[in-house]
Protein backbone atom coordinates (compact mmCIF):
# COMPACT_ATOMS: atom_id res chain seq x y z
CA UNK A 1 0.00 0.00 0.00
CA UNK A 2 2.82 2.42 0.85
CA UNK A 3 4.35 1.94 -2.60
CA UNK A 4 1.03 2.87 -4.21
CA UNK A 5 0.84 6.01 -2.05
CA UNK A 6 4.36 6.92 -3.13
CA UNK A 7 3.21 6.75 -6.73
CA UNK A 8 0.21 8.91 -5.83
CA UNK A 9 2.41 11.57 -4.24
CA UNK A 10 4.58 11.64 -7.37
CA UNK A 11 1.49 11.99 -9.57
CA UNK A 12 0.12 14.80 -7.39
CA UNK A 13 3.33 16.81 -7.88
CA UNK A 14 2.68 17.00 -11.65
CA UNK A 15 0.19 19.57 -13.08
CA UNK A 16 -2.72 17.79 -14.80
CA UNK A 17 -5.73 20.06 -15.10
CA UNK A 18 -8.07 19.07 -17.92
CA UNK A 19 -6.72 20.25 -21.30
CA UNK A 20 -3.39 21.10 -19.61
CA UNK A 21 -1.96 17.68 -18.71
CA UNK A 22 0.87 17.34 -21.23
CA UNK A 23 3.50 16.93 -18.50
CA UNK A 24 1.47 14.14 -16.89
CA UNK A 25 1.06 12.37 -20.23
CA UNK A 26 4.80 12.43 -20.85
CA UNK A 27 5.44 11.12 -17.33
CA UNK A 28 3.10 8.16 -17.98
CA UNK A 29 4.87 7.30 -21.23
CA UNK A 30 8.33 7.52 -19.66
CA UNK A 31 7.30 5.40 -16.68
CA UNK A 32 5.74 2.73 -18.91
CA UNK A 33 8.92 2.49 -20.97
CA UNK A 34 11.02 1.93 -17.84
CA UNK A 35 8.70 -1.00 -17.06
CA UNK A 36 9.31 -2.37 -20.59
CA UNK A 37 5.78 -1.74 -21.86
CA UNK A 38 4.97 -0.95 -25.46
CA UNK A 39 3.47 2.54 -25.58
CA UNK A 40 0.99 4.03 -28.07
CA UNK A 41 -0.73 7.41 -28.14
CA UNK A 42 -3.73 8.53 -30.21
CA UNK A 43 -4.80 11.96 -31.45
CA UNK A 44 -6.96 12.57 -28.38
CA UNK A 45 -3.98 12.15 -26.05
CA UNK A 46 -4.93 8.71 -24.73
CA UNK A 47 -1.94 6.54 -23.77
CA UNK A 48 -2.13 2.74 -24.18
CA UNK A 49 0.56 0.59 -22.52
CA UNK A 50 0.81 -3.13 -23.35
CA UNK A 51 3.05 -5.97 -22.22
CA UNK A 52 2.93 -9.72 -22.82
CA UNK A 53 -0.43 -11.44 -23.32
CA UNK A 54 -2.85 -9.46 -21.14
CA UNK A 55 -6.15 -10.92 -19.95
CA UNK A 56 -7.33 -7.60 -18.55
CA UNK A 57 -6.94 -3.91 -19.34
CA UNK A 58 -6.86 -1.46 -16.43
CA UNK A 59 -8.10 2.03 -17.19
CA UNK A 60 -7.94 5.44 -15.49
CA UNK A 61 -8.01 9.06 -16.65
CA UNK A 62 -5.00 11.28 -16.05
CA UNK A 63 -6.62 14.73 -15.80
CA UNK A 64 -8.22 16.17 -12.67
CA UNK A 65 -10.69 18.86 -11.59
CA UNK A 66 -8.56 21.85 -10.61
CA UNK A 67 -9.91 24.20 -7.95
CA UNK A 68 -7.70 26.33 -5.72
CA UNK A 69 -3.91 26.36 -5.54
CA UNK A 70 -3.30 23.44 -7.90
CA UNK A 71 -0.01 24.68 -9.36
CA UNK A 72 1.68 23.29 -6.26
CA UNK A 73 -0.61 20.88 -4.42
CA UNK A 74 0.30 20.50 -0.76
CA UNK A 75 -0.71 17.11 0.67
CA UNK A 76 -1.50 16.90 4.38
CA UNK A 77 -2.45 13.82 6.41
CA UNK A 78 -5.33 14.10 8.85
CA UNK A 79 -6.03 11.01 10.98
CA UNK A 80 -4.75 8.69 8.26
CA UNK A 81 -6.57 10.49 5.45
CA UNK A 82 -4.70 12.40 2.74
CA UNK A 83 -6.06 15.84 1.92
CA UNK A 84 -4.92 18.83 -0.10
CA UNK A 85 -4.38 22.25 1.45
CA UNK A 86 -6.32 25.01 -0.34
CA UNK A 87 -7.00 22.94 -3.45
CA UNK A 88 -8.54 19.80 -4.87
CA UNK A 89 -6.44 16.68 -4.21
CA UNK A 90 -6.78 14.84 -7.51
CA UNK A 91 -7.40 11.40 -6.01
CA UNK A 92 -9.93 11.22 -8.84
CA UNK A 93 -8.28 9.57 -10.70
CA UNK A 94 -4.77 9.80 -9.28
CA UNK A 95 -5.29 6.77 -7.07
CA UNK A 96 -6.36 4.70 -10.07
CA UNK A 97 -3.19 5.73 -11.88
CA UNK A 98 -1.06 4.95 -8.83
CA UNK A 99 -2.49 1.42 -8.67
CA UNK A 100 -1.77 0.96 -12.37
CA UNK A 101 1.83 2.14 -11.94
CA UNK A 102 2.34 -0.43 -9.17
CA UNK A 103 0.76 -3.16 -11.32
CA UNK A 104 3.03 -2.25 -14.23
CA UNK A 105 6.05 -2.74 -11.99
CA UNK A 106 4.94 -6.20 -10.83
CA UNK A 107 3.13 -7.87 -13.76
CA UNK A 108 4.37 -9.03 -17.17
CA UNK A 109 1.03 -9.68 -18.89
CA UNK A 110 -0.95 -6.48 -18.56
CA UNK A 111 -2.63 -3.71 -20.50
CA UNK A 112 -3.10 -0.19 -19.09
CA UNK A 113 -5.11 2.60 -20.69
CA UNK A 114 -4.74 6.21 -19.51
CA UNK A 115 -7.48 8.41 -21.01
CA UNK A 116 -7.37 12.18 -21.47
CA UNK A 117 -9.71 14.98 -20.39
CA UNK A 118 -12.33 12.83 -18.65
CA UNK A 119 -13.43 15.57 -16.26
CA UNK A 120 -14.66 17.79 -19.09
CA UNK A 121 -16.89 15.28 -20.86
CA UNK A 122 -15.04 11.97 -21.35
CA UNK A 123 -13.21 13.59 -24.26
CA UNK A 124 -10.40 11.03 -24.52
CA UNK A 125 -12.60 7.98 -23.99
CA UNK A 126 -15.11 9.17 -26.59
CA UNK A 127 -12.35 9.50 -29.21
CA UNK A 128 -10.36 6.37 -28.30
CA UNK A 129 -9.50 4.28 -31.39
CA UNK A 130 -6.49 2.09 -30.52
CA UNK A 131 -7.00 -1.71 -30.50
CA UNK A 132 -7.09 -3.44 -27.12
CA UNK A 133 -5.60 -6.90 -26.60
CA UNK A 134 -7.40 -7.89 -23.41
CA UNK A 135 -10.92 -9.35 -23.40
CA UNK A 136 -11.91 -7.43 -20.24
CA UNK A 137 -11.49 -3.81 -19.13
CA UNK A 138 -11.61 -2.73 -15.49
CA UNK A 139 -12.06 1.00 -14.89
CA UNK A 140 -10.41 2.24 -11.68
CA UNK A 141 -12.27 5.54 -11.42
CA UNK A 142 -14.19 4.51 -8.29
CA UNK A 143 -15.39 6.66 -5.39
CA UNK A 144 -15.50 4.18 -2.50
CA UNK A 145 -13.07 1.50 -1.38
CA UNK A 146 -14.51 -2.01 -1.49
CA UNK A 147 -17.19 -1.19 -4.06
CA UNK A 148 -17.45 -2.43 -7.67
CA UNK A 149 -19.44 -0.17 -9.95
CA UNK A 150 -21.83 -1.77 -12.42
CA UNK A 151 -23.24 1.36 -14.05
CA UNK A 152 -22.69 5.06 -14.58
CA UNK A 153 -24.82 8.07 -15.41
CA UNK A 154 -24.61 9.60 -18.84
CA UNK A 155 -24.06 13.31 -19.18
CA UNK A 156 -24.34 16.34 -21.39
CA UNK A 157 -23.43 20.01 -20.92
CA UNK A 158 -25.87 22.82 -21.66
CA UNK A 159 -24.40 26.28 -22.20
CA UNK A 160 -26.70 29.30 -22.22
CA UNK A 161 -25.32 32.66 -23.37
CA UNK A 162 -26.78 36.12 -23.84
CA UNK A 163 -25.50 39.21 -25.66
CA UNK A 164 -25.98 42.07 -23.22
CA UNK A 165 -27.26 45.59 -23.78
CA UNK A 166 -26.51 48.36 -21.30
CA UNK A 167 -28.43 51.38 -20.04
CA UNK A 168 -27.06 54.44 -18.20
CA UNK A 169 -27.31 54.54 -14.44
CA UNK A 170 -29.46 57.29 -12.98
CA UNK A 171 -28.30 59.66 -10.26
CA UNK A 172 -30.78 58.10 -7.79
CA UNK A 173 -29.16 54.67 -8.10
CA UNK A 174 -27.29 53.18 -5.15
CA UNK A 175 -24.62 50.58 -5.94
CA UNK A 176 -24.03 47.43 -3.88
CA UNK A 177 -21.99 44.25 -4.10
CA UNK A 178 -23.73 41.06 -3.01
CA UNK A 179 -21.42 38.07 -2.51
CA UNK A 180 -21.69 34.43 -1.51
CA UNK A 181 -18.40 32.81 -0.58
CA UNK A 182 -16.94 29.98 1.49
CA UNK A 183 -19.79 27.64 0.57
CA UNK A 184 -18.92 23.96 0.97
CA UNK A 185 -18.75 23.02 -2.71
CA UNK A 186 -18.70 19.49 -4.08
CA UNK A 187 -18.78 17.30 -7.17
CA UNK A 188 -21.87 17.62 -9.35
CA UNK A 189 -22.08 13.82 -9.63
CA UNK A 190 -21.27 12.07 -6.37
CA UNK A 191 -22.24 15.00 -4.11
CA UNK A 192 -25.39 16.22 -5.83
CA UNK A 193 -27.67 14.35 -3.39
CA UNK A 194 -25.96 15.64 -0.23
CA UNK A 195 -28.03 18.84 -0.05
CA UNK A 196 -24.91 20.96 -0.55
CA UNK A 197 -26.04 24.54 -1.25
CA UNK A 198 -24.92 26.26 -4.44
CA UNK A 199 -23.55 29.77 -4.05
CA UNK A 200 -24.92 30.68 -7.50
CA UNK A 201 -28.41 29.51 -6.56
CA UNK A 202 -28.26 31.31 -3.19
CA UNK A 203 -27.36 34.53 -4.98
CA UNK A 204 -29.98 33.99 -7.68
CA UNK A 205 -32.79 33.38 -5.24
CA UNK A 206 -31.83 36.45 -3.23
CA UNK A 207 -31.87 38.61 -6.35
CA UNK A 208 -35.29 37.22 -7.26
CA UNK A 209 -36.68 38.65 -4.01
CA UNK A 210 -35.84 42.26 -4.91
CA UNK A 211 -38.24 43.62 -7.52
CA UNK A 212 -36.45 46.89 -8.31
CA UNK A 213 -32.87 45.61 -8.50
CA UNK A 214 -30.76 45.81 -11.69
CA UNK A 215 -27.54 43.99 -12.49
CA UNK A 216 -24.29 45.74 -13.36
CA UNK A 217 -21.96 42.73 -13.37
CA UNK A 218 -21.98 39.18 -11.97
CA UNK A 219 -20.13 35.90 -11.84
CA UNK A 220 -19.66 32.72 -9.85
CA UNK A 221 -18.68 29.08 -9.72
CA UNK A 222 -15.41 27.29 -10.38
CA UNK A 223 -16.08 24.40 -12.77
CA UNK A 224 -19.08 23.22 -14.77
CA UNK A 225 -19.13 19.91 -12.89
CA UNK A 226 -18.58 21.41 -9.42
CA UNK A 227 -21.25 22.76 -7.07
CA UNK A 228 -20.46 26.47 -6.85
CA UNK A 229 -18.57 27.63 -3.76
CA UNK A 230 -18.78 31.35 -4.53
CA UNK A 231 -20.81 33.90 -6.49
CA UNK A 232 -21.16 37.67 -6.63
CA UNK A 233 -23.12 40.47 -8.26
CA UNK A 234 -22.77 44.25 -8.52
CA UNK A 235 -26.29 45.66 -8.47
CA UNK A 236 -28.09 48.99 -8.73
CA UNK A 237 -31.18 49.95 -6.74
CA UNK A 238 -32.93 53.14 -5.73
CA UNK A 239 -33.57 52.06 -2.15
CA UNK A 240 -31.16 50.84 0.56
CA UNK A 241 -30.42 47.15 0.12
CA UNK A 242 -30.67 44.51 2.84
CA UNK A 243 -30.22 40.82 2.05
CA UNK A 244 -32.53 38.21 3.53
CA UNK A 245 -30.11 35.27 3.26
CA UNK A 246 -27.66 35.38 6.18
CA UNK A 247 -25.07 33.44 4.13
CA UNK A 248 -24.73 36.38 1.75
CA UNK A 249 -22.73 39.54 2.30
CA UNK A 250 -23.63 43.01 1.07
CA UNK A 251 -21.58 46.21 0.96
CA UNK A 252 -22.00 49.64 -0.56
CA UNK A 253 -19.85 50.46 -3.61
CA UNK A 254 -18.75 53.89 -4.80
CA UNK A 255 -21.06 54.90 -7.61
CA UNK A 256 -18.45 56.60 -9.82
CA UNK A 257 -16.90 53.17 -10.52
CA UNK A 258 -19.84 52.19 -12.75
CA UNK A 259 -21.87 54.04 -15.37
CA UNK A 260 -24.26 51.45 -16.84
CA UNK A 261 -26.45 48.49 -15.88
CA UNK A 262 -27.59 45.42 -17.85
CA UNK A 263 -30.82 45.98 -19.78
CA UNK A 264 -31.76 42.27 -19.59
CA UNK A 265 -31.43 42.16 -15.78
CA UNK A 266 -34.98 40.91 -15.24
CA UNK A 267 -34.53 37.88 -17.52
CA UNK A 268 -31.16 36.96 -16.01
CA UNK A 269 -32.48 37.18 -12.46
CA UNK A 270 -35.48 35.03 -13.40
CA UNK A 271 -33.18 32.42 -14.91
CA UNK A 272 -30.96 32.27 -11.81
CA UNK A 273 -33.87 32.27 -9.39
CA UNK A 274 -36.04 29.73 -11.20
CA UNK A 275 -33.29 27.29 -12.20
CA UNK A 276 -33.99 23.95 -10.43
CA UNK A 277 -30.57 22.93 -9.10
CA UNK A 278 -29.83 19.40 -7.88
CA UNK A 279 -31.59 16.04 -8.02
CA UNK A 280 -34.57 15.91 -10.36
CA UNK A 281 -35.47 12.19 -10.00
CA UNK A 282 -34.53 9.28 -7.72
CA UNK A 283 -34.07 5.57 -8.48
CA UNK A 284 -35.76 3.78 -5.58
CA UNK A 285 -34.43 0.33 -6.51
CA UNK A 286 -30.77 1.43 -6.50
CA UNK A 287 -31.35 4.24 -3.97
CA UNK A 288 -29.37 6.77 -6.03
CA UNK A 289 -30.18 9.91 -8.04
CA UNK A 290 -31.37 9.00 -11.53
CA UNK A 291 -31.56 12.54 -12.97
CA UNK A 292 -29.69 15.64 -11.78
CA UNK A 293 -28.42 19.04 -12.95
CA UNK A 294 -25.82 21.54 -11.80
CA UNK A 295 -25.40 25.19 -12.74
CA UNK A 296 -21.65 25.23 -12.26
CA UNK A 297 -20.34 28.47 -13.77
CA UNK A 298 -21.79 31.95 -14.22
CA UNK A 299 -19.47 34.23 -16.18
CA UNK A 300 -19.55 37.63 -17.86
CA UNK A 301 -16.96 38.68 -20.42
CA UNK A 302 -17.56 42.10 -21.89
CA UNK A 303 -21.07 42.16 -23.33
CA UNK A 304 -21.66 38.39 -23.09
CA UNK A 305 -23.14 36.48 -20.15
CA UNK A 306 -22.77 32.70 -19.98
CA UNK A 307 -24.20 29.95 -17.77
CA UNK A 308 -22.60 26.48 -17.87
CA UNK A 309 -24.68 23.52 -16.69
CA UNK A 310 -23.74 19.85 -16.24
CA UNK A 311 -26.61 17.35 -16.67
CA UNK A 312 -26.63 13.66 -15.66
CA UNK A 313 -29.09 10.77 -15.98
CA UNK A 314 -28.99 6.99 -15.56
CA UNK A 315 -30.57 6.41 -18.97
CA UNK A 316 -30.27 8.16 -22.32
CA UNK A 317 -33.99 8.87 -22.69
CA UNK A 318 -34.23 10.91 -19.48
CA UNK A 319 -30.92 12.60 -20.23
CA UNK A 320 -32.30 13.80 -23.57
CA UNK A 321 -35.53 14.97 -21.90
CA UNK A 322 -33.60 16.96 -19.28
CA UNK A 323 -31.33 18.48 -21.93
CA UNK A 324 -34.27 19.57 -24.06
CA UNK A 325 -36.18 20.95 -21.06
CA UNK A 326 -33.14 22.95 -19.96
CA UNK A 327 -32.63 24.16 -23.52
CA UNK A 328 -36.24 25.35 -23.67
CA UNK A 329 -36.04 26.99 -20.22
CA UNK A 330 -33.12 29.23 -21.14
CA UNK A 331 -34.40 29.88 -24.67
CA UNK A 332 -37.70 31.18 -23.30
CA UNK A 333 -35.78 33.80 -21.30
CA UNK A 334 -33.86 35.05 -24.32
CA UNK A 335 -30.64 33.03 -24.10
CA UNK A 336 -28.83 31.37 -26.97
CA UNK A 337 -28.39 27.72 -26.01
CA UNK A 338 -26.16 24.88 -27.15
CA UNK A 339 -25.51 21.33 -25.99
CA UNK A 340 -22.10 19.64 -26.05
CA UNK A 341 -20.13 16.72 -24.62
CA UNK A 342 -22.90 14.11 -24.80
CA UNK A 343 -21.88 10.72 -23.37
CA UNK A 344 -24.44 7.97 -22.99
CA UNK A 345 -25.41 6.23 -19.78
CA UNK A 346 -24.03 2.85 -18.74
CA UNK A 347 -27.09 1.01 -17.54
CA UNK A 348 -26.42 -1.00 -14.34
CA UNK A 349 -25.89 -4.71 -15.00
CA UNK A 350 -24.54 -7.44 -12.69
CA UNK A 351 -22.50 -9.23 -15.36
CA UNK A 352 -20.39 -12.39 -14.98
CA UNK A 353 -17.28 -10.20 -15.08
CA UNK A 354 -18.66 -8.02 -12.27
CA UNK A 355 -19.34 -11.10 -10.14
CA UNK A 356 -15.87 -12.50 -10.78
CA UNK A 357 -14.26 -9.14 -9.98
CA UNK A 358 -16.23 -9.01 -6.74
CA UNK A 359 -15.06 -12.49 -5.70
CA UNK A 360 -11.44 -11.67 -6.51
CA UNK A 361 -11.67 -8.43 -4.59
CA UNK A 362 -13.12 -10.11 -1.51
CA UNK A 363 -10.38 -12.74 -1.67
CA UNK A 364 -7.72 -10.01 -1.85
CA UNK A 365 -9.16 -8.13 1.12
CA UNK A 366 -9.19 -11.32 3.23
CA UNK A 367 -5.40 -11.59 2.72
CA UNK A 368 -4.61 -7.92 3.48
CA UNK A 369 -3.03 -7.11 6.85
CA UNK A 370 -4.89 -3.76 7.12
Amino acid sequence: MEQILEHFRAITAIPRCSFHALQMKEYIKAFALTCRFDVQEDEAGNVLCQKGVPKICLQAHYDMVCIGEVDSIKIVEDKGILKAKNSTLGADNGMGMAIMFWMMQHHHNLECLFTADEEVGLVGAMQFKMPLKAAYLLNLDAEEAGEIYIGCAGGVDVIASMSLDFLPLEKEHLIYEISAFDFMGGHSGVDIDKKIPSAIKALGYELLGHETISLIALGGGERRNAIAKSAWAIVATKTPLHVKDSRLHVKRVEKHTYTTYIAQSTFIIKALGAFAQGVRAWDRDLDIPSVSINLGVLSQEGDTLRMDCALRAMDDENLAILANETHAFFSALGFDVKQEGWHGAWKPDVSLFAKKSSREHESFLSLCPF
